[in-house]
């Protein structure tokens, strides 16, 4: 007959049940590595903690991922994926192309500072590709020419990128909302306001307008400029007969 277990002092902690390993594939290292940036920010992200997280070691990343540059890559591509497609078939083509800026924003920002990932470099990933082809036929199809297309789509990315890295930028330093943010530009407005009226009378004057407005009025103003100067470049036929200005 065995001899019973021999129980362990009270004082020792319960051992943990080892969690499962989750399998690796490509998705699973992409949504482990999407959580890491959400969580720490983009600079914490790297092939070993991503292995870490996952319960394995870097070396078997490198199965599906080249090296950390492609590894972000798909991850911002995947983040693009969220962002609904703007649709040609829309009743109004610039409230669409607006909607479609407005919504690669929240995703953007709802990703802390990945969007960072962006800067100065092409998206060219099937989600991005798909974005940038619905984006172009809404445009196309209301008769813009296809040059002011092309840069207009650009800078509006720009702007929507430029955003959203401003937005991180701003939580890191602990200005993660409009009320966190309002002692830092109430000390801008009063710095510009106590400037030498002789030589900067414009600031001076425009302290206060110089800081005004949320971030969200900001983002409009910005994109109702840039659509709608879009616009006149639109096909005044088209536009006539889709019922849009």
């Amino acid at each position: 007959m065995p001899a019973a277990a021999i129980p362990a002092p009270p004082w020792r902690a319960p051992k943990k049940t080892p969690a499962a390993r989750q399998p690796l594939s490509t998705e699973a290292v992409l949504s482990t590595a999407l959580r890491l940036v959400d969580r720490d920010g983009l600079d914490a992200l790297s092939m070993r903690r991503v292995a870490q997280e996952l319960g394995t070691g870097a070396a078997s990343l490198y199965a599906y991922f080249a090296n950390k540059d492609e590894l972000l890559e798909q991850l911002l591509d995947r983040v693009i994926g969220d962002i609904p497609l703007p649709s040609a078939g829309a009743p109004d083509w610039v409230a669409e192309v607006k909607r479609s800026c407005y919504a690669s924003r929240a995703v953007f920002c709802a990703h802390r500072d990945l969007v960072k990932v962006a800067r100065a470099s092409i998206p060219i990933g099937p989600n991005s590709l798909r974005y940038t082809e619905a984006l172009l036929a809404v445009l196309r199809g209301a008769g813009v020419p296809d040059r002011i297309a092309a840069w207009g789509m650009d800078h509006l990315s720009l702007v929507i990128v430029a955003d959203a890295v401003e937005a991180a930028v701003h939580a890191e330093r602990g200005r993660g909302s409009e009320a966190d943010a309002a002692p830092y530009l109430a000390q801008v407005r009063d710095y510009m306001s106590s400037l030498p009226a002789d030589q900067f009378p414009n600031l001076v004057a425009m302290a206060p307008a110089m800081i005004e407005g949320s971030g969200d009025e900001r983002f409009s103003f910005v994109i109702d400029l840039l659509v709608d100067g879009l616009a006149r470049h639109a096909d005044p036929a088209r536009t006539a007969k889709d019922g849009t200005a």
